[in-house]
């Protein structure tokens, strides 16, 4: 029994050295024993004290987000590629095309000149001086401008040009030179150049689909746009300047020629061709005139005219034309109106034009001295002459125009027995009879003959 205790006592001190009340383990051991201990206890200080001088010295911001992006910056990674597929296609499909149209759309394009000029029935000869202003340097791909009127209810354009490639930096000149172009659309155009004549300014609308170039980035886009600009305001200022006739007449029939003013108030510079009016006193047509290539920039524009004069109307009726002239007389004057009659280019008739021009009329006032001054003076050429004589020479009956002299005081007669010339003259009113009007006449005379 006790040799076996010994023995299980020696298996457990080898197993288990004995320890001190100190947590020594005997004499042979107690250096080995203490010697683990103490290192452990130098690390922990070691430790310890790097931990307090980390919590002395706080991370900077900086050092704080690099050491978090540097924890989760695949969670950031994930995070931008998710976020740039949903922007990019907004951005481009979006986003982008929103400020190119909002660009457009804020364009004012004004027209600073330009021209239309009718070289065919269905052709014109288009210039448009414009601008378009854009705070992005961009390029634009050639592309159609269609002309349209924005009063009618369905999109109808009349007209459509061309435009080149364009570089847009602010402000940008935009320049249509000199292009023929067909007409698509006759009815609008005339109910365009209608306005045209008819208003002091005109509307002219635009519409084209551009597709626009931000360096590498393109969008398509929509101009519609409508600018006024000023027109010819119903050739307010028309005026025969000087007329002359001629005797005898030519061999085509030609027996008047002199010029007038044609002004035009308008942006834009017509051309129209040959230009014929039918001359017109109150519903009579006394005269049919013809201007040669009618082309009116802006302003006044003096051109050379002739034609005929329908002598033989004239003095058949000169008591209707007096009796229209009733106003004008009484302050001195003539008034001459102009009525369209055909317009053309190289033979062919401009059926647009006429459509307009045959239906408007013009009025011209001139001082009767000075009508009776050129028209005397076609006869006379300055020569001292007898006018009755010239008259029967070219009339063949002076005593008609000495009886019109001689009886412009009559009053109207309702007698059946009075004479036809005499009627004639009784239905003149009041206000172009008597001796101021007759005065008028004489001195027209004596300026021309010298005599005055």
């Amino acid at each position: 029994m006790t040799s076996a205790f010994r023995e299980d006592r020696s298996h457990f001190e080898a197993s288990s050295p004995t320890t001190s009340v100190h947590g020594g383990r005997g004499d042979d051991g107690e250096g080995a024993a203490t010697a683990p201990v103490r290192q452990s206890d130098d690390a922990s200080s070691t430790d310890h004290v790097q931990e307090k001088e980390a919590a002395a010295t706080p991370l900077t911001k900086k050092q704080k987000f690099k050491r978090h992006c540097g924890r989760f910056w695949w969670w950031y990674l994930i995070g931008a590629i998710v976020l740039l597929a949903i922007l990019l296609p907004i951005i481009f499909l979006v986003i982008i095309p929103a400020i190119v149209q909002r660009i457009l759309n804020d364009q004012t394009m004004p027209i600073s000149g330009g021209q239309f000029i009718a070289v065919s029935p269905t052709k014109l000869n288009v210039s448009i001086l414009t601008s378009l202003d854009s705070p992005l340097p961009a390029r634009i791909d050639p592309m159609t401008l269609l002309l349209y009127n924005k009063d009618t209810p369905t999109f109808s354009p009349f007209v459509n040009v061309s435009l080149p490639e364009l570089h847009i930096k602010g402000t940008t000149p935009l320049n249509i030179k000199n292009q023929i172009v067909t007409v698509t659309n006759e009815t609008e155009l005339i109910s365009w150049f209608a306005n045209v004549f008819d208003q002091p300014t005109v509307t002219l609308s635009t519409r084209g689909d551009p597709k626009i170039h931000l360096g590498a980035l393109h969008t398509n886009g929509h101009l519609d746009k409508t600018v006024t600009v000023n027109s010819l305001n119903k050739l307010d200022g028309f005026s025969i300047q000087d007329l002359q006739l001629l005797m005898p007449a030519r061999e085509n029939g030609t027996n008047i020629q002199g010029t007038l003013n044609l002004p035009n108030w308008g942006t834009l510079d017509l051309g129209i061709g040959n230009l014929s009016l039918n001359l017109m006193s109150g519903d009579l047509r006394i005269g049919l005139i013809t201007v040669y290539d009618v082309y009116l920039p802006r302003g006044n524009n003096i051109r050379y005219f002739n034609g005929e004069l329908f002598l033989d109307t004239l003095f058949q009726n000169i008591g209707t034309i007096l009796s229209t002239q009733g106003d004008a007389l009484s302050g001195g004057n003539i008034q001459i109106n102009a009525t369209g009659n055909a317009t053309v280019v190289n033979g062919e008739h401009i059926r647009f034009i006429e459509t307009i021009l045959n239906n408007r009329t013009v009025t011209s006032t001139t001082s009767v001295v000075k009508l009776a001054s050129d028209l005397i003076s076609s006869f006379t050429n300055g020569s001292q002459v007898s006018i009755p004589d010239i008259l029967d020479e070219v009339f063949g009956n002076t005593t008609f125009i000495q009886e019109v002299l001689g009886n412009w005081n009559a009053t109207k007669s309702n007698s059946t027995s009075t004479t036809k010339k005499r009627n004639l003259l009784a239905s003149i009113p009041r206000s172009v009879r008597g001796p101021g009007a007759l005065s008028l006449f004489k001195l027209g005379m004596k300026m021309t003959t010298g005599k005055f």
